[in-house]
């Protein structure tokens, strides 16, 4: 009974939360990811344990890591800053496998986007390029949805010069498309673009065909939702499908008591549901955290680091095979500060979590 009360305890808080997050966020969006709002992750699941057996400390598998840290790419200038990234290994003592950035979906046919993807790759890492859909002169307005548009052919001119440029990069390039499209207020969203998920998959499945068509055989694909929200669409009907997706990807924050609708929460309440039905649809797939981060406000930010480094991603999500961080003080727009370095314990927490034998600057 005392186990039963607690349970229902927790169900119910997790519902007023979530009733608040739906009445108080209010969020805009625009390129590139660094001046995006970043949507919260909402999960009532009451057992948050994942599916897949833990692996064994002798079964120790590579876990490539990655980054996106503020100044990496200057929107105002249009400009690339590599040694932004290259300042955060210093102060780790690591060297990242995958730099990560967010580009405007109008300008991934532009030989300056190539530039960028070598500049990257020239430091030793293996580029990751977020890109959202939205109408340009190339991919007109129409009175329907901008996956509809896609699918439909209307910007496959356009398509096949970004395929084309990709297949001049010619190294391995991960491209999460229209990320975190399952939530209910982002703007290339589904519902937000009054889209279908049959819509989205017609799309994604339609710029694939694109580039292979082309014979760039150097792009990853991967298919990036949040983690799941009551209001989100379900994983199983956005899925591409195997033939069209290299990887999984889940974006998942933990951001404390910064926002009104927001408590701390640990990594494994937020994520566990999420990766439990994104690993059931597609059990062979590699998954990744395509984004993650906590604040430090209403909880111990060097604790939470400890436990995800050196507990959870290792022994509690055995498909995981890389881990992304988002790393920007976000205070002014959203009142929350995501660095790794926001103080020295956070800092030292986060260096000795990633020196463990699981994470590796290498894919």
């Amino acid at each position: 009974m005392r186990n039963s009360l607690i349970i229902i305890s927790l169900l119910i808080s997790s519902l007023l939360t979530y009733n608040l997050y739906l009445n108080n966020k209010k969020a805009s969006f625009t390129q590139p990811r660094a001046q995006v709002n970043i949507t919260p992750v909402i999960s009532i699941s009451l057992v948050p344990s994942p599916t897949t057996s833990p692996v064994s400390e002798s079964n120790i598998r590579p876990i490539a890591i990655g980054m996106w840290t503020q100044g990496f790419w200057d929107d105002a200038k249009k400009e690339l800053h590599p040694e932004k990234l290259t300042e955060v290994e210093q102060l780790i003592d690591k060297k990242f496998a995958i730099a990560h950035y967010y580009r405007g979906w109008d300008v991934l046919d532009k030989e300056t986007v190539k530039n960028e993807l070598n500049s990257i790759t020239e430091q030793g890492w293996t580029p990751m390029l977020s890109a959202n859909p939205y109408y340009f002169d190339q991919c007109r307005w129409e009175d329907r949805s901008i996956y509809q548009v896609i699918s439909e052919g209307k910007c496959d001119t356009f398509l096949q010069s970004v395929a084309r440029n990709f297949k001049l990069f010619g190294k391995p390039l991960y491209f999460r498309f229209a990320w975190e499209m399952n939530l209910p207020n982002i703007e290339w969203g589904i519902k937000a673009t009054k889209s279908s998920p049959e819509d989205f998959i017609a799309a994604w499945r339609h710029f694939h065909d694109i580039v292979k068509n082309e014979g760039t055989d150097n792009v990853i694909w991967v298919f990036s939702p949040n983690s799941e929200t009551n209001e989100s669409v379900p994983y199983n009907r956005l899925y591409p499908g195997d033939d069209y997706v290299d990887w999984l990807g889940i974006d998942v924050y933990n951001w404390g008591t910064t926002q009104s609708w927001s408590s701390w929460q640990n990594f494994i309440y937020l994520f566990s549901s999420s990766y439990n039905h994104l690993v059931q649809i597609s059990p062979n797939k590699p998954l990744m955290i395509s984004e993650v981060n906590t604040t430090d406000q209403g909880g111990n930010k060097a604790e939470w680091y400890s436990n995800l480094l050196n507990t959870e991603i290792p022994y509690k999500f055995p498909q995981i095979k890389a881990v992304v961080f988002y790393n920007e003080n976000r205070t002014l727009k959203e009142n929350v500060n995501w660095l790794i370095d926001i103080n020295p314990a956070s800092l030292d927490a986060f260096k000795q979590g990633i020196s463990n034998g699981f994470y590796t600057s290498s894919l």
